[in-house]
Protein backbone atom coordinates (compact mmCIF):
# COMPACT_ATOMS: atom_id res chain seq x y z
CA UNK A 1 0.00 0.00 0.00
CA UNK A 2 3.03 2.23 0.99
CA UNK A 3 4.52 1.39 -1.97
CA UNK A 4 1.23 2.35 -4.31
CA UNK A 5 0.93 5.66 -2.46
CA UNK A 6 4.79 6.18 -3.24
CA UNK A 7 4.24 5.77 -6.90
CA UNK A 8 1.09 7.73 -6.85
CA UNK A 9 2.89 10.73 -5.50
CA UNK A 10 5.90 10.29 -7.67
CA UNK A 11 3.63 10.28 -10.60
CA UNK A 12 1.76 13.63 -9.46
CA UNK A 13 4.92 15.10 -9.06
CA UNK A 14 5.97 14.44 -12.51
CA UNK A 15 3.01 15.74 -14.60
CA UNK A 16 3.16 18.65 -12.44
CA UNK A 17 7.09 19.37 -13.21
CA UNK A 18 5.99 18.37 -17.13
CA UNK A 19 2.78 20.54 -16.57
CA UNK A 20 5.11 23.64 -15.26
CA UNK A 21 7.86 23.29 -17.94
CA UNK A 22 4.96 23.50 -20.79
CA UNK A 23 2.42 26.21 -18.76
CA UNK A 24 5.68 28.17 -17.25
CA UNK A 25 7.59 28.41 -21.14
CA UNK A 26 6.42 32.17 -21.04
CA UNK A 27 5.61 34.77 -18.22
CA UNK A 28 1.97 33.82 -18.30
CA UNK A 29 -1.07 33.74 -20.34
CA UNK A 30 -2.86 31.15 -22.10
CA UNK A 31 -2.67 32.00 -25.53
CA UNK A 32 -6.17 33.18 -26.78
CA UNK A 33 -6.91 36.93 -27.96
CA UNK A 34 -8.45 37.44 -24.12
CA UNK A 35 -5.31 36.41 -22.33
CA UNK A 36 -2.59 36.16 -24.67
CA UNK A 37 1.14 34.82 -23.15
CA UNK A 38 3.35 37.08 -21.89
CA UNK A 39 6.79 37.73 -23.01
CA UNK A 40 8.89 39.70 -20.62
CA UNK A 41 12.24 38.16 -20.74
CA UNK A 42 15.31 36.79 -23.39
CA UNK A 43 14.20 33.25 -22.25
CA UNK A 44 9.85 33.74 -23.05
CA UNK A 45 11.22 34.82 -26.63
CA UNK A 46 13.35 31.86 -27.09
CA UNK A 47 10.62 29.45 -26.19
CA UNK A 48 8.50 31.06 -28.38
CA UNK A 49 11.16 30.99 -31.15
CA UNK A 50 11.14 27.10 -30.37
CA UNK A 51 7.67 26.30 -29.78
CA UNK A 52 6.38 25.78 -33.57
CA UNK A 53 2.93 24.31 -32.19
CA UNK A 54 2.82 28.10 -30.84
CA UNK A 55 2.87 30.03 -33.90
CA UNK A 56 -0.56 30.39 -34.26
CA UNK A 57 -1.55 31.79 -30.82
CA UNK A 58 -1.65 35.43 -29.48
CA UNK A 59 1.20 37.02 -27.33
CA UNK A 60 2.28 39.98 -25.62
CA UNK A 61 5.89 41.62 -24.90
CA UNK A 62 4.82 43.17 -20.84
CA UNK A 63 8.53 44.72 -20.89
CA UNK A 64 11.36 45.37 -23.34
CA UNK A 65 13.72 42.47 -23.96
CA UNK A 66 17.35 42.51 -24.46
CA UNK A 67 18.66 40.25 -26.74
CA UNK A 68 22.54 41.36 -26.16
CA UNK A 69 25.25 38.49 -27.21
CA UNK A 70 22.61 36.79 -28.95
CA UNK A 71 23.64 36.10 -33.30
CA UNK A 72 21.47 34.12 -35.05
CA UNK A 73 22.38 31.99 -38.34
CA UNK A 74 18.26 32.20 -39.19
CA UNK A 75 15.14 34.27 -38.53
CA UNK A 76 14.50 34.58 -34.53
CA UNK A 77 10.58 33.51 -34.94
CA UNK A 78 9.25 31.03 -37.78
CA UNK A 79 12.78 30.96 -39.81
CA UNK A 80 11.27 27.55 -41.75
CA UNK A 81 8.60 29.48 -44.50
CA UNK A 82 6.82 26.57 -44.06
CA UNK A 83 6.18 26.93 -40.42
CA UNK A 84 5.33 30.94 -40.75
CA UNK A 85 4.04 33.03 -37.74
CA UNK A 86 0.07 33.01 -38.30
CA UNK A 87 -0.87 34.57 -34.75
CA UNK A 88 -0.68 37.84 -32.67
CA UNK A 89 2.13 39.51 -31.30
CA UNK A 90 1.33 42.87 -29.76
CA UNK A 91 4.51 44.86 -29.02
CA UNK A 92 2.41 46.49 -26.15
CA UNK A 93 4.64 50.04 -26.54
CA UNK A 94 7.84 47.96 -25.98
CA UNK A 95 10.93 47.23 -27.68
CA UNK A 96 13.09 43.95 -28.35
CA UNK A 97 17.14 45.40 -28.45
CA UNK A 98 20.40 44.40 -29.70
CA UNK A 99 20.14 41.10 -31.81
CA UNK A 100 22.73 39.83 -34.64
CA UNK A 101 21.27 37.65 -37.55
CA UNK A 102 23.91 36.80 -39.74
CA UNK A 103 23.42 34.80 -42.82
CA UNK A 104 23.11 34.27 -46.55
CA UNK A 105 19.64 32.51 -47.13
CA UNK A 106 15.69 33.68 -47.53
CA UNK A 107 13.63 35.44 -44.82
CA UNK A 108 15.50 36.68 -42.20
CA UNK A 109 14.22 39.13 -39.19
CA UNK A 110 12.64 38.58 -35.92
CA UNK A 111 10.42 37.07 -37.97
CA UNK A 112 11.34 34.81 -40.81
CA UNK A 113 7.68 34.40 -42.84
CA UNK A 114 4.72 35.96 -41.78
CA UNK A 115 1.08 34.43 -43.24
CA UNK A 116 -1.82 36.02 -42.15
CA UNK A 117 -0.90 36.91 -38.74
CA UNK A 118 -0.21 40.01 -37.09
CA UNK A 119 2.81 42.25 -35.37
CA UNK A 120 1.50 45.56 -33.80
CA UNK A 121 2.62 47.77 -31.36
CA UNK A 122 6.39 47.07 -31.52
CA UNK A 123 9.72 48.73 -31.87
CA UNK A 124 12.92 46.76 -32.86
CA UNK A 125 16.42 49.03 -31.72
CA UNK A 126 19.78 48.22 -32.30
CA UNK A 127 19.60 45.33 -34.67
CA UNK A 128 21.69 43.69 -37.67
CA UNK A 129 20.49 41.54 -40.17
CA UNK A 130 22.74 40.18 -43.01
CA UNK A 131 20.61 38.36 -45.88
CA UNK A 132 17.98 38.46 -48.18
CA UNK A 133 14.47 38.86 -48.34
CA UNK A 134 15.63 40.50 -45.01
CA UNK A 135 14.29 43.43 -42.59
CA UNK A 136 14.48 43.98 -38.59
CA UNK A 137 11.20 42.95 -38.16
CA UNK A 138 9.93 40.54 -41.03
CA UNK A 139 11.88 39.04 -43.44
CA UNK A 140 8.30 37.97 -45.48
CA UNK A 141 5.56 39.34 -44.87
CA UNK A 142 3.35 36.82 -46.98
CA UNK A 143 -0.54 38.28 -45.79
CA UNK A 144 0.21 39.36 -42.52
CA UNK A 145 -0.79 42.43 -40.71
CA UNK A 146 1.81 44.97 -39.25
CA UNK A 147 1.01 48.02 -37.51
CA UNK A 148 2.47 50.75 -35.32
CA UNK A 149 6.04 49.38 -35.67
CA UNK A 150 8.93 50.81 -35.85
CA UNK A 151 13.40 49.80 -36.98
CA UNK A 152 16.18 51.74 -35.88
CA UNK A 153 18.98 49.11 -37.01
CA UNK A 154 20.83 48.27 -39.93
CA UNK A 155 20.00 45.64 -42.81
CA UNK A 156 22.94 44.63 -45.53
CA UNK A 157 22.85 41.79 -48.11
CA UNK A 158 25.61 40.51 -50.28
CA UNK A 159 26.10 39.99 -54.18
CA UNK A 160 23.00 39.25 -56.55
CA UNK A 161 20.98 39.74 -53.35
CA UNK A 162 17.10 41.14 -53.33
CA UNK A 163 14.62 42.38 -51.05
CA UNK A 164 16.00 43.99 -47.88
CA UNK A 165 14.23 46.67 -46.17
CA UNK A 166 15.09 47.80 -42.97
CA UNK A 167 11.82 47.24 -41.28
CA UNK A 168 10.15 44.77 -43.85
CA UNK A 169 12.21 42.00 -46.80
CA UNK A 170 9.23 41.89 -48.95
CA UNK A 171 5.57 42.84 -48.26
CA UNK A 172 2.39 41.11 -49.63
CA UNK A 173 0.24 42.15 -47.05
CA UNK A 174 -0.36 45.21 -45.43
CA UNK A 175 1.84 47.66 -43.40
CA UNK A 176 0.64 50.71 -41.95
CA UNK A 177 1.50 53.60 -39.23
CA UNK A 178 5.15 52.13 -39.48
CA UNK A 179 8.66 53.96 -39.75
CA UNK A 180 12.69 53.39 -39.91
CA UNK A 181 15.09 55.25 -39.04
CA UNK A 182 18.00 52.97 -39.87
CA UNK A 183 20.11 51.76 -43.24
CA UNK A 184 19.84 49.28 -45.40
CA UNK A 185 22.82 48.61 -47.92
CA UNK A 186 23.97 45.76 -50.52
CA UNK A 187 26.25 45.06 -52.81
CA UNK A 188 26.91 46.81 -56.70
CA UNK A 189 24.47 43.91 -57.55
CA UNK A 190 21.46 44.19 -54.92
CA UNK A 191 18.41 44.98 -56.20
CA UNK A 192 15.15 45.81 -54.72
CA UNK A 193 16.30 47.58 -51.81
CA UNK A 194 13.99 51.01 -49.66
CA UNK A 195 14.79 52.58 -46.54
CA UNK A 196 11.47 51.04 -44.77
CA UNK A 197 10.41 48.01 -47.32
CA UNK A 198 12.75 46.52 -50.19
CA UNK A 199 9.53 45.01 -52.08
CA UNK A 200 6.43 45.59 -51.51
CA UNK A 201 3.59 44.17 -53.28
CA UNK A 202 0.79 44.83 -50.70
CA UNK A 203 0.04 47.85 -49.21
CA UNK A 204 2.09 50.61 -47.38
CA UNK A 205 0.34 53.41 -46.06
CA UNK A 206 0.91 56.13 -43.51
CA UNK A 207 4.74 55.21 -42.85
CA UNK A 208 7.90 57.00 -43.41
CA UNK A 209 11.64 56.29 -43.36
CA UNK A 210 14.31 58.66 -42.82
CA UNK A 211 17.53 56.00 -42.76
CA UNK A 212 20.21 55.39 -45.98
CA UNK A 213 19.79 53.56 -48.74
CA UNK A 214 22.92 52.48 -50.94
CA UNK A 215 23.93 48.94 -53.11
CA UNK A 216 22.83 48.37 -56.40
CA UNK A 217 19.11 48.95 -58.58
CA UNK A 218 15.74 49.37 -57.74
CA UNK A 219 16.14 51.12 -54.76
CA UNK A 220 14.05 53.94 -52.80
CA UNK A 221 14.20 56.09 -49.86
CA UNK A 222 10.95 54.35 -48.44
CA UNK A 223 10.53 51.24 -51.10
CA UNK A 224 12.62 49.49 -53.86
CA UNK A 225 10.18 47.84 -56.12
CA UNK A 226 6.34 49.02 -55.94
CA UNK A 227 3.95 46.48 -57.49
CA UNK A 228 1.27 47.17 -54.74
CA UNK A 229 -0.05 50.48 -53.24
CA UNK A 230 1.85 53.35 -50.88
CA UNK A 231 -0.15 56.27 -50.06
CA UNK A 232 0.10 59.05 -47.56
CA UNK A 233 3.83 57.97 -46.69
CA UNK A 234 6.88 60.10 -47.01
CA UNK A 235 10.96 59.34 -47.38
CA UNK A 236 13.82 61.72 -46.04
CA UNK A 237 16.09 58.78 -46.60
CA UNK A 238 19.26 59.34 -49.16
CA UNK A 239 19.56 56.22 -51.96
CA UNK A 240 22.89 55.90 -53.67
CA UNK A 241 23.51 53.33 -56.06
CA UNK A 242 23.44 52.56 -60.07
CA UNK A 243 20.20 52.72 -61.55
CA UNK A 244 16.39 52.65 -60.97
CA UNK A 245 16.79 55.15 -58.04
CA UNK A 246 14.18 57.18 -56.39
CA UNK A 247 13.55 59.40 -53.05
CA UNK A 248 10.49 57.30 -52.67
CA UNK A 249 10.59 54.58 -54.78
CA UNK A 250 12.93 53.22 -57.21
CA UNK A 251 10.80 51.32 -59.72
CA UNK A 252 6.83 52.07 -59.12
CA UNK A 253 4.64 48.84 -61.59
CA UNK A 254 1.27 50.48 -59.49
CA UNK A 255 -0.39 53.50 -57.65
CA UNK A 256 1.90 55.76 -55.20
CA UNK A 257 -0.69 58.71 -53.88
CA UNK A 258 -0.26 61.51 -51.46
CA UNK A 259 3.43 60.77 -50.83
CA UNK A 260 6.59 62.99 -50.94
CA UNK A 261 10.34 62.85 -50.31
CA UNK A 262 13.23 65.13 -49.35
CA UNK A 263 16.51 62.55 -49.65
CA UNK A 264 19.35 63.45 -51.89
CA UNK A 265 19.15 60.80 -55.00
CA UNK A 266 22.43 59.63 -56.77
CA UNK A 267 23.88 57.15 -59.15
CA UNK A 268 24.15 56.44 -62.81
CA UNK A 269 20.82 56.61 -64.79
CA UNK A 270 17.00 56.08 -64.05
CA UNK A 271 17.26 58.71 -61.36
CA UNK A 272 13.89 59.93 -60.23
CA UNK A 273 13.62 63.02 -57.32
CA UNK A 274 10.33 60.80 -56.10
CA UNK A 275 10.35 57.64 -58.68
CA UNK A 276 13.13 56.51 -60.54
CA UNK A 277 11.52 54.56 -63.29
CA UNK A 278 7.50 53.89 -63.61
CA UNK A 279 5.87 50.79 -66.07
CA UNK A 280 1.75 51.16 -66.44
CA UNK A 281 1.78 52.78 -62.99
CA UNK A 282 0.24 56.26 -61.55
CA UNK A 283 1.82 58.69 -59.20
CA UNK A 284 -0.71 61.01 -58.09
CA UNK A 285 -1.03 64.09 -55.72
CA UNK A 286 2.56 63.41 -54.82
CA UNK A 287 5.94 65.95 -54.99
CA UNK A 288 9.68 65.65 -53.98
CA UNK A 289 12.16 68.53 -53.36
CA UNK A 290 13.90 69.45 -56.08
CA UNK A 291 16.71 71.56 -54.20
CA UNK A 292 17.44 68.70 -51.23
CA UNK A 293 17.04 65.66 -53.86
CA UNK A 294 19.58 67.21 -56.06
CA UNK A 295 17.13 66.01 -58.76
CA UNK A 296 15.02 68.41 -61.11
CA UNK A 297 13.25 65.17 -63.13
CA UNK A 298 11.60 62.52 -61.78
CA UNK A 299 9.17 59.15 -63.10
CA UNK A 300 6.36 60.44 -60.95
CA UNK A 301 5.17 63.62 -58.53
CA UNK A 302 6.02 67.17 -58.95
CA UNK A 303 9.54 68.81 -57.78
CA UNK A 304 9.18 71.74 -55.37
CA UNK A 305 11.50 74.02 -53.76
CA UNK A 306 12.00 73.31 -50.02
CA UNK A 307 9.91 76.54 -49.46
CA UNK A 308 7.02 75.18 -51.20
CA UNK A 309 7.54 71.78 -49.53
CA UNK A 310 7.33 73.62 -45.85
CA UNK A 311 3.64 75.27 -47.01
CA UNK A 312 0.55 73.93 -46.21
CA UNK A 313 -1.37 74.67 -50.18
CA UNK A 314 1.60 72.83 -51.63
CA UNK A 315 -0.37 69.34 -50.50
CA UNK A 316 -3.61 70.92 -49.10
CA UNK A 317 -4.74 72.00 -53.32
CA UNK A 318 -4.09 68.46 -54.35
CA UNK A 319 -6.33 67.11 -51.34
CA UNK A 320 -4.22 66.04 -48.72
CA UNK A 321 -6.23 65.52 -45.59
CA UNK A 322 -4.71 67.66 -42.67
CA UNK A 323 -7.48 66.71 -40.20
CA UNK A 324 -7.14 63.21 -39.95
CA UNK A 325 -3.96 61.98 -41.61
CA UNK A 326 -1.44 64.92 -41.80
CA UNK A 327 0.15 67.79 -40.08
CA UNK A 328 2.28 70.78 -40.76
CA UNK A 329 3.50 73.77 -39.22
CA UNK A 330 3.68 76.24 -41.81
CA UNK A 331 7.03 77.46 -42.68
CA UNK A 332 8.59 75.18 -40.28
CA UNK A 333 8.27 71.74 -41.12
CA UNK A 334 7.25 69.26 -43.99
CA UNK A 335 4.23 67.58 -43.22
CA UNK A 336 4.37 64.85 -40.76
CA UNK A 337 2.36 62.10 -39.97
CA UNK A 338 0.30 62.10 -36.43
CA UNK A 339 2.79 61.95 -33.44
CA UNK A 340 2.25 61.43 -29.48
CA UNK A 341 0.86 64.15 -27.48
CA UNK A 342 4.29 66.24 -26.62
CA UNK A 343 5.62 64.46 -29.57
CA UNK A 344 8.00 67.72 -30.53
CA UNK A 345 10.08 65.91 -33.15
CA UNK A 346 7.70 64.32 -34.73
CA UNK A 347 9.94 60.46 -34.04
CA UNK A 348 6.81 58.74 -32.16
CA UNK A 349 8.61 59.08 -29.08
CA UNK A 350 8.65 60.76 -25.89
CA UNK A 351 11.34 61.64 -24.40
CA UNK A 352 14.11 64.54 -23.48
CA UNK A 353 14.67 65.33 -26.75
CA UNK A 354 11.13 66.57 -26.75
CA UNK A 355 11.67 68.49 -23.38
CA UNK A 356 14.74 70.02 -24.89
CA UNK A 357 12.87 71.52 -27.91
CA UNK A 358 9.94 72.48 -25.41
CA UNK A 359 12.68 74.41 -22.87
CA UNK A 360 14.66 76.13 -25.80
CA UNK A 361 11.35 78.05 -26.70
CA UNK A 362 9.91 78.63 -23.36
CA UNK A 363 10.44 82.45 -23.16
CA UNK A 364 9.83 82.63 -27.20
CA UNK A 365 7.54 85.61 -27.78
CA UNK A 366 4.92 85.23 -30.44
Amino acid sequence: MKTRAAFILFLTVIITIAAGSAFGAYGGGSGTAADPYKIATKTHLLALAATTGDYGKCFILTADVNMTAQVFSVAIIAADGSLAFTGTFDGNGHKIVNFTINTNNYDHGLFGTITGGSVKNLGIENCSVIGYYAGCLVGFNSSGTISNCYSTGSVSCGSSSASAGNLVGENWGTISDCYSTGSVSGAASSYYIGGLVGRNEGTVSTCYATGSVAGGAEMGGLVGSNGGNITNCYSASAVSGSQYLGGLVGINYSTISNCYSTGAVSGSYDLGGLVGSQSGASTVNSFWNTQTSGQTTSAGGTGKTTAQMKTLSTFASAGWDFVGIWGIEENQTYPYLPALPGDLNHDKKVDFKDFAIFASHWLQQN
